[in-house]
């Protein structure tokens, strides 16, 4: 539930940034390009449950947000920030930037969380320096900075401190930048060098100015774990497991966005004791990478060992929020007895904490 904190103004001045998919497509983008960007009535519908906050300026991205900035017409209590940026690897940080620079208070991660989260491969690096549990990984520098004629992306694999655990397959490669699930389906799972060597080439062409993620593939049971607050006051909400059927183990991109039946979801109690240690390496996660206010980390079970051990897959600093009947986080809200509107609330009144602090 929101905060009562007796410095939050009631009613508030809600800017509200986001990336509309139809103005991205008429700008020049193709459809494919517009993938991360969301349609008018989700965008509707987060605007209506902060309008119950008070009054919403819907802003628009990047660009609009950059032209009332200079144009000195903001007086906004918070701004919600649902822009996912576009252009760079770092595109989802361009939005808390300006904003930061301005001093004004914004919803979810600031610039240095967005963008290191953004890159799958480094996020990884800083949680197995403090000793999160995390997949043995190597990442492949991005395509544009090879040297054709000698380069060669497999040679890594055998340099990088997990070479041994590397050497033994099933491997899973994914763009490092992506998000949304973009970019992975069964085929990044793979089997031999001779599908490892395809992918990567195929994957580096596709997106050349990523790093590839190269990691073990974890075979256990696959989690979502949803949080709200910062720092000492994050706490989990919800846990939901993916129920793969069939020959289908990849909760990927179709998955998410195609309302396929593949995979189901199955709630967790969180008194239960896989709830809780999955919880542990979430929330452990969430405050060491300085995540803000509400987002979701998935986990997925090693089973190598004797006993399954959770495991970080990887982060999402700006949660899917486009209802309790589709995104994954409104979802572990919801089943877990926090209405949309209440999700969305507690969201803004942890960022007004730091209002005090700017």
């Amino acid at each position: 539930m929101p905060s009562n904190d007796s410095h939050i103004a009631s009613p508030l001045k809600i800017g509200f940034t986001y990336d509309l998919r139809s103005e991205w497509i008429a700008a020049g983008l193709t459809p494919d390009q517009c993938q991360e960007f969301e349609d008018i009535e989700y965008i509707e519908r987060m605007a209506a449950a902060l309008r119950k906050l008070g009054s919403v300026d819907m802003i628009g991205g990047a660009k609009a947000l950059t032209k009332r900035l200079a144009s000195g017409n903001s007086g906004w209590d918070v701004v919600f920030n649902y822009c996912e940026g576009y252009g760079t690897v770092a595109r989802e940080a361009q939005v808390p930037a300006l904003l930061e620079a301005w001093g004004i208070t914004t919803t979810l991660s600031d610039s240095a969380t967005m963008a290191l989260c953004q890159d799958k491969g480094r996020t990884k690096m800083v949680l197995e320096h403090y000793g999160i549990p995390t997949a043995p990984f190597a990442c492949i520098p991005p395509r544009c900075s090879w040297d054709a004629s000698s380069y060669y992306p497999l040679s890594l694999l055998q340099q990088c401190r997990h070479r041994e655990a590397l050497a033994t397959f099933p491997l899973f490669v994914k763009p490092a930048s992506a998000s949304t699930g973009i970019g992975i389906d069964s085929t990044n799972k793979v089997r031999n060098h001779d599908e490892l060597a395809n992918i990567l080439d195929c994957m580096s062409k596709k997106y050349p100015d990523q790093s590839i993620l190269v990691e073990s593939f974890l075979e256990g049971r696959e989690f979502t774990v949803g949080i709200i607050g910062t720092g000492r006051d994050a706490r989990v909400i919800g846990i939901s497991e993916f129920i793969f059927h069939g020959d289908l183990d990849v909760y990927g991109y179709a998955s998410k966005c195609y309302d396929s039946p593949d995979p189901t979801r199955h709630f967790l109690q969180m008194s239960s004791p896989v709830a809780q240690d999955v919880a542990k390496v979430a929330l452990d996660a969430w405050k060491i990478l300085g995540c803000r206010d509400g987002g979701r980390i998935d986990i997925r079970h090693d089973t190598k060992g004797s006993m399954a051990k959770p495991m970080f897959i990887e982060v999402n600093p700006i949660p899917g929020l486009k209802g309790p009947d589709f995104s994954d986080l409104p979802w572990l809200a919801n089943e877990n007895g926090i209405s949309y509107d209440n999700l969305i609330a507690s969201i803004v009144h942890s960022a007004l904490k730091r209002k005090d602090n700017l």
